[in-house]
């Protein structure tokens, strides 16, 4: 698998602080249309749960040809736990919506990223600090997917998400 190195992209903007990451994930939530691709350690930084960022989402799942959201993550419990919000819009839009859980063999991938119609993205260098970068580039966003799908493939549907309803 090929791994990312940081582009000579001038229209790239650095962040390194929790409220950058924050305002570049809202911002990529926000420019989506079609497709949002999302790989994260749990989301707990990205403040994905916000009102700001359901809104958005919602008019994403909601528009006359409706988005397509899938997320990869490390660990599902916080979504499950602590993001009511997010488990109202997979209630909503659950045919929308893939989520699947990084294996035990590859929890040592440490990188999250949001990619929004294959053209927008968002570059978290490693999970446990905020540094990376928001920007646009086509070649960028192919490589992220390329990587996306690889984990995809080998990552498993998780039921943590799951409501029994009784």
């Amino acid at each position: 698998m090929a791994t990312y190195t940081p582009a000579q992209n001038d229209s790239a903007q650095p962040f390194d602080t929790r409220a950058g990451y924050q305002k570049a994930f809202s911002t990529v939530i926000s420019q989506a249309r079609h497709t949002l691709i999302l790989c994260e350690n749990d989301f707990a930084e990205s403040d994905l749960g916000c009102l700001s960022n359901q809104k958005a989402l919602w008019a994403f799942f909601s528009q006359s040809s409706p988005g397509r959201m899938q997320l990869l993550v490390a660990k599902a419990d916080f979504l499950a736990q602590q993001c009511p919000r997010f488990i109202q819009l997979l209630d909503r839009f659950g045919h929308l919506i893939e989520l699947r859980v990084i294996p035990e063999h590859l929890k040592h991938w440490q990188k999250g990223w949001l990619i929004a119609d294959q053209l927008n993205y968002l570059i978290r260098h490693h999970y446990d600090w905020y540094r990376g970068e928001l920007g646009s580039d086509a070649k960028t966003t192919a490589l992220l997917k390329q990587q996306f799908a690889t984990l995809w493939e080998q990552s498993t549907s998780t039921s943590a998400l799951q409501r029994l309803d009784l």
